[in-house]
């Protein structure tokens, strides 16, 4: 009997410190926001490339701001929209003719202390061709391949 409450005890000491470790971030943390308005802005290019040639490209200031309900919602309405003659098979299902239009979208989809989330969409005729997740870690270049030929890019810009 000694045996199994020294065990429950041992699991109790192991677990509970972790289950206080694993709270919830707290509402005065700082993290990164595209679009921001803050003192000491960091200036970042975007450009959106399909088989090597640029579809897309502008430039945002990444701020690094209080969290807070306010800013979260502000940032979340923030999206850019861009236009591109189809041609391209996304996710290797989704056939696009050269005679349709693509619309690309890309908005921020999370804030982090080190990075900002990145969402990027693409649809045609009402049907969503891909939806991913770019990682942007301000100050530094950031390259990710959403599909086959297809490649965000973010960079500091002098």
């Amino acid at each position: 009997m000694q045996g199994i409450v020294s065990f429950v005890a041992l699991i109790i000491l192991t677990i509970l410190p972790v289950a206080f470790l694993q709270s919830s971030p707290p509402d005065t943390e700082n993290v990164w926001f595209w679009h921001g308005d803050c003192s000491e802005p960091r200036a970042m290019g975007v450009q959106v490339l399909l088989d090597g040639k640029s579809i897309y490209q502008s430039h945002f200031r990444a701020c690094e701001v209080n969290r807070t309900v306010a800013n979260s919602e502000r940032e979340e309405k923030v999206r850019r929209s861009f236009h591109f003659s189809g041609g391209h098979t996304f996710q290797g299902t989704h056939d696009t003719k050269k005679s349709e239009t693509i619309e690309g979208t890309i908005w921020q989809a999370g804030a982090d202390p080190d990075d900002i989330l990145l969402g990027v969409s693409f649809v045609a005729h009402d049907q969503v061709l891909l939806n991913t997740i770019h990682i942007v870690r301000p100050g530094k270049p950031t390259e990710s391949k959403l599909d086959t030929g297809l490649v965000i890019k973010t960079y500091p810009l002098k």
